[in-house]
């Protein structure tokens, strides 16, 4: 089933540049309103990764010292989180992957095996 995705209000450049100036915290806790707004705005499968991705963030950001150090910080992971993508796209799938068979017992037997005498 389609599912409809709602218009997210983001403030304008200016508007965050000084939010930023003016209240840091305020800004942070706009990043989040919005980020949890559009997680939610999406189908429930796709909110469960998000939502892991999304922690996954603020553990990165919670690291930083200031902005600039956040925004290197971010791109690092971004940058590892691309060459795993890449990596899964491109390895090839061993079809023979080696296990151990284990032979089960067929039905008549485990039904005996179980009958208290």
């Amino acid at each position: 089933m389609p599912h409809s995705y709602h218009h997210i209000e983001i403030p304008s450049f200016d508007e965050l540049k000084a939010l930023a100036e003016r209240s840091p915290e305020q800004l942070e806790a706009l990043r989040h309103q919005l980020s949890m707004e559009f997680i939610d705005s999406l189908p429930e499968e796709h909110q469960g990764p998000l939502l892991a991705q999304q922690s996954h963030i603020e553990r990165i950001i919670e690291r930083g010292n200031n902005p600039n150090h956040i925004n290197i910080l971010l791109g690092r992971e971004l940058g590892k989180q691309f060459v795993r993508f890449a990596d899964s796209l491109n390895k090839p799938i061993d079809e023979h992957q080696a296990a151990d068979v284990i032979q089960f017992p067929n039905a008549n037997n485990r039904s005996s095996n179980n009958t208290k005498h």
